[in-house]
């Protein structure tokens, strides 16, 4: 509240004297500044806040407040950010230290100028020193951190589609909507890429101690980070050694009867938790969770994770632990990668990244040592073939010679054991969130357009008919099921967005945007 009140009183002082540097009253402070229309919504509900964790909804005389609320557990990492402002309020609400709103004319840039713009003219909110334009951003009708898209669609359609977008943590974003930008930004960037993101599983990785404490998995990396958080010739190096067992048909091929089980016990799941009228709980997408948790500890980790067992409160403890902890870093790395407070001190998002990526790292581990094992005791045998019963899966077919997933990797060249096992995790963590969300997506949309998804029906009635498993051959002739998928993603992207860091100055929506 100090800080709020703090900012009142400087706005109606500067007001009064006639010296505003802002130009505005006390009124227009509180509406245009902070951009906060539940001003005092937002401010009784704080305190309250601090204290809820595991409830759904926190309440004030027994009103249930909404989802975008700040009171809502999704957002009480967000918190965080109104202390720091708190805190910090002489340092960063002082007047000069301000980057004033610039505000959009209706075109990105006139039609009759033949030179870019400067990048200092891009539109954008007001921001401040350390949070940026947290004030804006928080106080918003249109922020949802679970309907993220929509905030930014509010903002493309108040500054125009290149707006600038300041936020703490990050540099300067500028953020782009029309495609022959996006296709000018692709040319810029094709030869050596930067994808900035995942810092905060560099940190984690590459030095440990996000949380302030020392534990035994801060050297356990020894430094490497992953493709998913490294850059340039880092991530080349590992990026171009694992390109072929990602896309080696062989390899993809014989995990498919492993695949088809786990599929099928899903069908049977989804008979179990079927309603009086056929429906699912509002609980599915956990579900697909677990079916993606499933399907990917088969083919990276060689294992079965009972996460499909008929009853969930008869699940062994590591599986169900695996579930929550699955929810709970994709939910802290989204906002350990939006609101980088972290970098600053240790807040509770990276806490629970920290000890829901250690959870998974022993995991990891423990497949690689028991595929190292596996190797070691063929390497002494006195014959080198793979046999079923060999390999933890038993996916190999007596008489195929075709190495596993894991096996491949640990045999590959320049890539260490570390290499390999951020390479897992980022499969495991990228592969959960993306594909559950997308064949939520699929079957959603197909609910939505029956006619699709009859021919969908008959399509698989058709080419696959009921085999005891599926084949190569059955996938190949889904050419219309893979049609709608495909669909599925252009409609319903899993990725809100593209993130790239510019290495030379490059025109984009009529501006110069200059390198970095």
């Amino acid at each position: 509240m100090r800080a709020w009140r703090l900012l009142a009183k400087r706005s109606v002082m500067t007001s009064v004297s006639g010296g505003a540097p802002w130009g505005l009253n006390a009124a227009d402070l509180l509406q245009n500044i902070l951009r906060v229309p539940h001003y005092h919504h937002y401010i009784r509900h704080v305190s309250q806040c601090q204290t809820i964790q595991e409830e759904p909804h926190c309440s004030n005389n027994d009103k249930v407040i909404p989802p975008g609320d700040p009171c809502s557990v999704h957002d009480t990492h967000y918190l965080e950010a109104y202390n720091l402002m708190e805190e910090n309020a002489d340092m960063i609400f002082e007047p000069e230290n301000m980057l004033k709103e610039r505000s959009y004319d209706g075109e990105a840039v006139p039609e009759d100028s033949s030179l870019p713009m400067p990048a200092s003219m891009i539109p954008g909110p007001r921001a401040w020193p350390i949070v940026g334009c947290l004030p804006y951003m928080l106080g918003h009708k249109a922020f949802d951190p679970q309907r993220v898209y929509l905030f930014w669609e509010a903002v493309r359609q108040e500054f125009g589609p290149t707006f600038r977008k300041d936020m703490p943590g990050h540099s300067c974003l500028v953020f782009i909507s029309r495609p022959e930008d996006l296709e000018s930004l692709f040319r810029s960037t094709m030869y050596d890429p930067v994808r900035p993101g995942m810092t905060s599983l560099k940190k984690i990785r590459s030095e440990g101690g996000a949380d302030g404490h020392t534990h035994i998995h801060d050297t356990i990396f020894r430094g490497r980070a992953g493709i998913l958080a490294e850059q340039g010739e880092e991530w080349w190096r590992v990026r171009r050694r694992v390109q072929r067992p990602l896309t080696d048909a062989t390899i993809i091929h014989s995990y498919l009867p492993q695949m088809d089980q786990v599929a099928m016990e899903f069908v049977e799941r989804i008979r179990y938790l079927r309603d009086e009228k056929d429906e699912m709980p509002e609980s599915f997408n956990t579900e697909l969770h677990k079916w993606a948790l499933e399907s990917l500890g088969t083919i990276t980790l060689e294992r079965r994770l009972g996460c499909l067992q008929e009853d969930a409160s008869t699940l062994p403890s590591r599986p169900l632990r695996l579930v929550v902890l699955v929810k709970q870093l994709l939910g802290a790395l989204h906002h350990t990668e939006n609101l980088k407070l972290w970098q600053y001190f240790p807040t509770t998002s990276i806490k629970r990244l920290q000890e829901a990526h250690q959870v998974f790292t022993d995991v990891a581990l423990e497949a690689i040592r028991d595929t190292e094992r596996l190797l070691a005791t063929r390497g002494r045998s006195a014959s080198s073939s793979v046999t079923a019963s060999s390999c933890p899966l038993h996916h190999h077919q007596k008489g195929d010679e075709t190495s596993s997933f894991l096996e491949t990797l640990l045999r590959i060249p320049g890539l260490s054991r570390e290499d390999v096992l951020t390479f897992l995790l980022d499969m495991i963590f990228t592969g959960i969130d993306t594909t559950s969300h997308a064949v939520g997506n699929m079957l959603y949309l197909l609910a939505r357009n029956p006619q699709e998804q009859q021919k969908v029906q008959q399509e698989i009635d058709k080419m696959v008919g009921r085999p005891r498993h599926l084949t190569p051959d059955h996938l190949a002739a889904l050419t219309y099921t893979k049609a709608v998928f495909r669909e599925t993603l252009r409609m319903m992207p899993v990725s809100i967005g593209i993130v790239r860091r510019l290495n030379r100055d490059t025109i984009l929506g009529g501006y110069r945007i200059p390198a970095g």
